[in-house]
């Protein structure tokens, strides 16, 4: 029995968001642009397809987007990881839109919005970082409590807060990927020397 692409993204759950589009993205996938002028996939295992838009609004929706999680630094890179899968997706959709300037001309007339697109959310203009929709870089960022704890000697790469300023946890420092990355090898290789 097969089970429907659009009823798998439906039954995701938002802590598990991460790492089942992970799994979904490590098969292979197919793009095409419908009779209608949308970006559609398809992935090998499950039956249908959905439009891109679809697939990238349930990563965005992840828990790890929340400023105020407290997720693993390793769910953390693998999250920023699979941003860079999503966006491969629209990718494809332009080389398919590329093949045939009547569905070009028709897609971007479906998509065109007279405001800012990553501003309202649209899942194309924040993952394709048109605009400044970088939300990416947001799942390196840490209370300064946390950021002193992990690099009690580094300097934050930028800092932002959310409103209202003066409430608890609005304050937030950034790390960049590499730092993170340097924590998980410094972890990994203590956990070695123990065993």
């Amino acid at each position: 029995m097969s089970v429907s692409l659009s009823s798998k993204l439906a039954s995701i759950q938002p802590d598990q968001t991460v790492s089942e589009i992970d799994q979904l993205l490590q098969r292979p996938t197919h793009v095409r642009i419908s009779w209608w002028a949308q970006r559609m996939v398809s992935i090998d295992g499950y039956t249908g397809e959905v439009e891109i838009n679809t697939l990238a609004n349930k990563y965005l929706e992840a828990s790890q987007f929340n400023r105020d999680g407290d997720f693993s630094l390793q769910h953390r890179v693998t999250c920023y990881n699979l941003w860079g899968k999503v966006q491969n997706l629209y990718q494809q959709s332009f080389v398919q839109l590329g093949k045939a300037w009547i569905y070009w001309f028709l897609t971007e007339l479906r998509e065109f919005r007279p405001y800012c697109r990553a501003c309202a959310g649209d899942p194309l203009a924040i993952i394709g970082e048109w605009e400044f929709g970088s939300r990416k870089e947001s799942l390196f960022q840490f209370s300064p409590e946390k950021f002193r704890q992990l690099w009690p000697t580094e300097r934050p790469i930028g800092q932002s807060w959310s409103f209202p300023t003066s409430a608890p946890g609005a304050e937030k420092w950034q790390a960049s990927k590499e730092m993170v990355d340097q924590i998980i090898q410094k972890t990994a290789s203590e956990d070695a020397l123990v065993r």
